[in-house]
């Protein structure tokens, strides 16, 4: 009888801890799992993160001037495209992801972006 119910348990323990992490099938999933960030020699900082279905991208110079787009977000094999809240124009930045980094680009100028490592 107590090999059932541990049976039972270990079973129920199972089903919780599998449904708890997401699953990454394709380079979409795992753009959209992390947030990316880059730091240039330049002191030019980048940063690309999501959340639900909206994204944010922001490119700060070393002089504190920034661009924030900021919207709602859909990403396909090869792009992503944010359309940004304040002007409703979109954004369509190119992506190719290598592991831990992703490369971004936009009217043939590119960044690489790092997964960012929480501390």
């Amino acid at each position: 009888m107590w090999m059932k119910r541990l049976s039972a348990v270990l079973f129920c323990l199972c089903l919780i801890l599998c449904g708890c992490s997401r699953t990454i099938e394709s380079e979409r999933d795992e753009i959209r799992q992390y947030d990316w960030v880059g730091e240039f020699d330049n002191g030019n900082t980048a940063e690309l993160s999501f959340y639900d279905s909206n994204a944010a991208f922001s490119l700060t110079d070393s002089g504190d001037e920034s661009v924030d787009i900021v919207g709602l977000c859909s990403l396909t094999d090869d792009s992503i495209v944010i359309i940004d809240d304040c002007d409703d124009i979109s954004y369509e930045f190119g992506y190719k992801l290598h592991g831990d980094s992703v490369e971004l680009s936009y009217h043939g100028d590119s960044v690489t972006l790092l997964k960012k490592v929480e501390k």
